[in-house]
């Protein structure tokens, strides 16, 4: 048994994994999204059915192809895990994603029924993948953590503006953002110093946008 495990019983493990799997960060932009669009009632009232192909286009766009290019990565031995363990194993995704978000953006800005709200969202997640692949030349920031930074980032911004009818959705992000944390801390080789600066570059990444 090795140092690590003897720190990291199975006990915590367990948790931790699922905690790390139910909010992976492809899953916490879908989150977002789908709060903008489904559960936030100041936007797209009374369009279902464009709500569902925006919902489709956002997912497709960020989600869909950035999973295949990451199976093709594996399949063609330029990754040993779809985890993505290493900084080098990311430097392709975290490109791909970049260019994900930002075409995503730049469809959402020019569609009339698409808050403006929406499409920041889509440009702040640019600017944190920019950030991240910069910043993982250095050191292995954290994914999960710049995932829900920004969703707290993303928070924020709908309570300033007035889109949140209560502060509910902020809350429910400060307990998910302290649980995927701390289950990164307990279930990765992240360091608290990869966490916190991965929550800085998600949360700093919406804000900025929402400024611009």
């Amino acid at each position: 048994m090795t140092e690590v495990d003897l720190q990291r019983p199975g006990s915590i493990n367990w948790p931790a994994r699922l905690i790390s799997i139910l909010f992976h960060p492809l899953l916490l932009g879908v989150l977002m999204a789908a709060y903008m669009i489904f559960w936030n009632p100041d936007f797209f009232v009374g369009m279902p059915r464009v709500r569902i192909l925006r919902f489709i286009t956002f997912t497709s766009n960020t989600v869909v192809y950035l999973l295949l290019v990451v199976l093709l990565l594996r399949g063609l031995g330029f990754s040993k895990s779809i985890l993505l363990h290493t900084q080098r194993e990311r430097i392709i995704p975290y490109m791909v994603s970049i260019i994900l978000y930002f075409w995503t953006w730049l469809v959402f800005r020019n569609l009339p029924d698409v808050p403006v709200e929406l499409a920041d969202m889509c440009f702040g997640m640019f600017l944190s993948a920019s950030a991240a692949l910069m910043l993982n030349s250095f050191f292995k920031i954290s994914m999960h953590a710049i995932g829900v930074g920004g969703l707290m980032g993303l928070m924020v911004i709908l309570l300033r503006t007035g889109h949140l009818s209560s502060a509910l959705p902020l809350i429910a992000s400060i307990l998910i953002t302290g649980m995927v944390c701390s289950a990164r801390l307990a279930d990765s080789d992240h360091r608290g110093f990869d966490i916190v600066t991965g929550l800085l570059v998600g949360f700093l990444g919406q804000i900025i946008s929402h400024w611009l």
